[in-house]
This record gives C-alpha cells, sequence and structure tokens, in this order.
C-alpha cells in the first residue's frame, strides 16, 4: 500500500525482485505480479467491490476524480441556489476541500471552519446542506468519490466480523510511509 501509482508501480517492482532472489529465479526472470499491490485507494475500491453487497452498497460503483467531485458539488450548490447567494459562496474546489478536510478529519464542520477555513464560518449552516445534499446525490448516482474509498473502508474494519474476515485474506501488508 502506497499514495502514489508510481509508488504502487516501484513497490511491485522491488518486492518481486526480491521474492526472485529469496527463490532463486534466474535474474532474467520476471518479477511475479503482486495482485494486491497499489495505492490506498486502489486497494479500498477493490475491497469496497469484493463486500459491497454485505455494507450496503453496488458492486458497480463508479469512482469520481476530484474534478468529478467537484463537478458534482456544483451542480447539488445550483441546485440549492447557493451560487446565487448575496455574498459570494465558497467555490466548488473549496467545498470540496472543506468537505474532504471533515470527512478524513472526523472533525465536526464548525471545528474544521474555525480552525482551516476561517473565511467560510458564516456559510456553516449552507455548506452542512450542502454536504448533505452532496451524500444524498453521489447514493443516488451510485457514486462514491476518493475520500468515500478509505472512509468506508475504515468503517468496514472497524466491524470486527469484517476486520477479522479482512485480516484473514493477508499474511502480510507492507506500507510506504515514506513521504517526498
Amino acid at each position: 500500500l502506497t499514495f502514489s501509482r508510481r509508488a504502487a508501480t516501484e513497490m511491485a517492482r522491488r518486492v518481486g525482485l526480491i521474492i526472485n532472489r529469496v527463490i532463486g529465479a534466474p535474474a532474467t526472470q520476471a518479477p511475479p505480479a503482486l495482485p494486491w499491490a497499489g495505492t490506498f485507494h486502489g486497494i479500498g475500491a477493490r475491497l469496497l467491490r469484493d463486500y459491497a453487497e454485505r455494507i450496503g452498497l453496488e458492486a458497480s460503483f463508479t469512482i469520481h476524480d476530484r474534478a468529478d467531485s467537484e463537478d458534482l458539488l456544483a451542480i447539488v450548490r445550483h441546485e440549492l441556489a447557493l451560487d446565487t447567494t448575496h455574498k459570494r459562496f465558497p467555490h466548488k474546489g473549496t467545498c470540496l476541500a472543506i468537505y474532504s478536510r471533515a470527512v478524513n478529519s472526523r472533525q465536526p464542520l464548525a471545528v474544521v471552519l474555525a480552525e482551516t477555513f476561517p473565511w467560510c464560518v458564516a456559510w456553516e449552516l449552507e455548506l452542512a446542506r450542502l454536504f448533505e445534499h452532496y451524500v444524498i446525490a453521489k447514493q443516488a448516482q451510485n457514486v462514491l468519490d476518493y475520500d468515500d474509498l478509505l472512509l468506508y473502508w475504515a468503517q468496514m474494519a472497524a466491524e470486527p466480523a469484517f476486520a477479522a474476515e479482512m485480516g484473514a485474506r493477508f499474511d502480510h501488508v507492507l506500507v510506504d510511509e515514506y513521504q517526498d
């Protein structure tokens, strides 16, 4: 598990070389493919698809990247008429950054706004409404964003039965904790 696709590819290559060395494979032999090597988001998506029906998701869910998530937030913002307010409402990128910070830090929206986005504090109620409708829109469209991949995985792993089942699938987990 690592943070970027490039790092995941490099880690898998290095582990494959180590495996070849340990089993005494010829230097010219290609390293074995590691079926569970990838980014946190990629592995999270695979696990969520495997367990989708049991956790209330459809396995065919779509994954929105940041741009898609911003666009969906902008649509919801427009539907709620938050783009026509007297004072300028935060842009879609700012809204997504606030939402992402609240989801990933598991802090209340008021705390996230006060500590990280103080210029948006006046919009707390509207942002809470926007985020509620954003989640509803994602669910209606069978969409997960990048934050959901990690959030759903963490929630699933917090359930003892799922945690034991997932843990039994792997003998070892190598996590790349080095950041450039």
